[in-house]
């Protein structure tokens, strides 16, 4: 009874996941990309392949590969249907190649993409649509050997370049104009991969036109080529030459797997016209510069004289003269004068000071004025020493009158 029950319930388990199994949507969704290590700028094949075991009402509809640095491509005819044996049965759908071109060197990923798929259901032939997700794409670019130092990096099967010189012949007028045509081919890569050909020309001579760069792309038998071409026209205007570059191109050739160099020669074209005028020193935008600065400083020059400088002024000669009219202004003059040895002027500085700072001279000054008049005058020599006590007497005189003056001052214990 127990192996009984245990068959019936493995049977059920078995069953349950074959339920399970079989309702899962019958589709599948490939990609496969080849083991070669792609190069930069040369082909790698990527094939999505969907297969249904009935059939696909609709055609599927694939998603777009854009990633950053990739440049992707359809070749011609590049869906088609395909049928395939899975477990016994023919199973059908449809098979989509896309070209990609790596940019650069390093690992690319492209982002989850998804495949939406309609197709008859096996039961009941009804029309089913889903969404089912790619398989992760990822890759990793290289730089052929020998082709590192090539900036751009251009790796092909064949490049070629030409051009076109219209109205070189004979030297050329104020007013006329030369064109410069090149077309560069390049086989077995894109033509997002060929560099800007003409360069710029240096001097006043001429001025360039150029028109936009043309761009074309084309497959042959699943090689991509393509051309770039550029139209440059030069308007002559003053006397002189004008120099038209040559122009050379390096890239990798994958046939001799060697850098080669295609080139172009240069034009020389003479100009007989009046001489470029000499630039002046300052431009015309600078002097406008310079006006505006000299007119905001004006402006604000004017602002600080009738609005600053007026205040500012009254109040510097309001702290003159008070600093003239302070009995420190007036005992500096004595001192200044008592330091110079001129007894003329101390006379004359003393009496401004007695009046700034009241109070009865001390005995000892008048003392000390005596023994340098005395000095001067008199019949004995006046040396420093006499000076020196005047000086001293003097500061002891002044600062007996101020404390005398301060608030709260005692008056003498023996005024007489």
């Amino acid at each position: 009874m127990i192996r009984v029950l245990l068959a019936l319930l493995m049977f059920g388990f078995a069953g349950e996941i074959h339920a399970q199994d079989t309702s899962q949507p019958p589709v599948i969704v490939r990609s496969v990309l080849p083991e070669e290590t792609p190069v930069v700028g040369q082909a790698i094949l990527l094939r999505v392949t969907v297969l249904v075991p009935t059939w696909l009402p609709q055609p599927p509809q694939f998603p777009s590969l854009e990633t950053p640095n990739l440049i992707v491509r359809l070749p011609s005819r590049a869906t088609n249907p395909v049928s395939e044996t899975i477990e016994g049965e023919t199973w059908s759908g449809v098979s989509r190649a896309y070209r990609l071109y790596p940019m650069v060197p390093g690992r690319f990923s492209v982002a989850q993409k998804t495949v939406s798929v309609t197709y008859a259901d096996p039961k009941t032939r009804a029309p089913v649509s889903i969404d089912v997700p790619l398989e992760p794409i990822a890759f990793e670019a290289t730089v052929p050997k020998g082709a590192e130092a090539l900036d751009p990096l251009i790796v092909a099967q064949g490049l070629t370049l030409t051009q076109d010189f219209e109205g070189t012949d004979g030297v050329l007028s104020q007013g006329d104009a030369v064109t410069r045509k090149v077309t560069a081919k390049i086989t077995g890569s894109s033509a997002l991969f060929l560099p800007p050909l003409i360069a710029p020309i240096a001097g006043d001579a001429a001025r360039a036109y150029s028109k936009e760069p043309a761009v074309s792309e084309s497959e042959d038998r699943g090689v991509l080529s393509g051309t770039r071409t550029e139209t440059t026209s030069y308007v002559a205007q003053f006397g002189g030459v004008l120099e038209l570059a040559p122009i050379a191109v390096q890239w990798f050739s994958t046939e001799t797997n060697k850098v080669e160099t295609t080139q172009l020669e240069g034009a020389t074209v003479k100009i007989d016209a009046p001489t470029a005028p000499l630039e002046p020193v300052i431009s015309r935008r600078q002097i406008v510069a310079v006006v505006i600065v000299l007119a905001i400083l004006a402006a604000t020059l004017r602002i600080l004289q009738r609005f600053v400088a007026p205040p500012v002024i009254a109040g510097m000669r309001r702290r003159r003269d008070r600093r003239l009219s302070s009995e420190a202004y007036a005992s500096s003059l004595v001192s200044k004068a008592i330091r110079a040895h001129d007894l003329s002027r101390v006379y004359r500085a003393l009496p401004l000071w007695e009046t700034r700072c009241p109070g009865q001279s001390g005995h000892g000054l008048k003392i000390a004025l005596a023994a340098v008049g005395k000095g001067l005058y008199g019949n004995e020599a006046g040396d420093t020493r006499a000076w020196r006590a005047l000086s001293e007497a003097f500061d002891a005189d002044r600062n007996r009158r101020l404390a005398r003056s301060r608030p709260g001052a005692l008056p003498p214990l023996n005024p007489t």
